[in-house]
C-alpha cells in the first residue's frame, strides 16, 4: 500500500498512527521506532510537493489518497452460479412441450378462410381472441393433425382439446357463421372472474387461454 500524504506541514513525529513495539539505535544516538518506515535521506522537505512513506504500519491519514491492489477488491465477490444454457443464453428448459425443429410458420395444408364466430352477448372479446388464435399457422398446424387428443389422458376440462374442437369446427364450416359454444362454456375455468354477458378485456382473455392451454399440457394441477 502507499500513501500519499497531501499535507505540506512538517510532521512533528515518524510515527503518529503506529504502535509502539520496540526502538533501533543508530549509530547516531537517535531513537526510530521499529515498526515504522522513515522518511528518505535527506528527511522530510518543507516543500509543496507531496512527500511518499512506504511501509505497512501507517494507516490513513485524513488528506491522503490511499492506493490498494486488485486483488483485495475482487475476493470479496460473490461466486457466479453456473447455469446450464442452450447456447444462446437461454436456460435449458426443464420439459419440452413441442420441439422446435417441427415448428412450421406457414400452413401445411391450403384452407379455405374459416367459419365467422357470432357474437352471444358481449362476448367479441372471446370472438377476437379466438380468431388470432386460429389463423396462427403453428398452432393450427398442431390442432388440425388431432396430435393433442390422441395422446391426451385428461377425464375433465383441457384446454388443448376444447381448442381443437373449435379449430377443426372453424375450418370445417367455411363460409358460415358458428357459434364458440364450447369454449363459451369453459369461460369460468379458464379464468374464474370471467362472467358470461360481461364485456371482458380481449387481450386479458387471450393470456389466460394461452396460460390455460400450457397447463394442459404439463403433469399434474399445480
Amino acid at each position: 500500500m502507499t500513501i500519499v500524504d497531501r499535507s505540506s506541514e512538517k510532521s512533528d513525529h515518524e510515527s503518529v498512527g503506529c504502535k509502539r513495539s520496540g526502538s533501533l539505535t543508530f549509530p547516531d544516538g537517535n531513537g526510530m521506532d521499529g515498526g515504522c518506515s522513515s522518511w528518505g535521506a535527506g528527511g522530510p522537505s518543507s516543500s509543496d510537493t507531496p512527500r511518499v512513506k512506504t511501509g505497512g504500519c501507517m494507516g490513513p491519514t485524513p488528506g491522503a489518497t490511499v492506493y490498494s491492489s486488485s486483488a483485495a477488491i475482487t475476493a470479496d465477490r460473490p461466486k457466479e452460479q453456473v447455469v446450464l444454457t442452450s447456447g444462446d443464453g437461454i436456460a435449458l428448459p426443464q420439459k419440452v412441450l413441442f420441439p422446435a425443429q417441427r415448428l412450421s410458420l406457414k400452413w401445411n395444408q391450403v384452407n379455405r378462410i374459416g367459419s365467422g364466430l357470432q357474437n352471444l352477448g358481449n362476448t367479441c372479446f372471446l370472438n377476437s381472441a379466438l380468431q388470432c388464435l386460429t389463423y396462427t399457422a403453428p398452432l393450427s398446424n398442431y390442432m388440425l393433425s388431432r396430435e393433442h387428443s390422441k395422446t391426451c389422458h385428461e377425464p375433465g376440462f383441457c384446454m388443448m382439446c376444447t381448442m381443437q374442437n373449435h379449430i377443426t369446427q372453424v375450418f370445417a364450416n367455411s363460409g358460415n357463421v358458428i357459434k364458440p359454444i364450447g369454449v363459451l362454456n369453459e369461460l369460468k375455468r379458464i379464468a374464474k372472474h370471467f362472467r358470461f354477458g360481461s364485456q371482458e378485456d380481449a387481450h386479458e382473455f387471450l393470456r389466460y387461454t394461452v396460460d390455460a392451454m400450457q397447463k394442459s399440457c404439463l403433469p399434474g394441477s399445480k
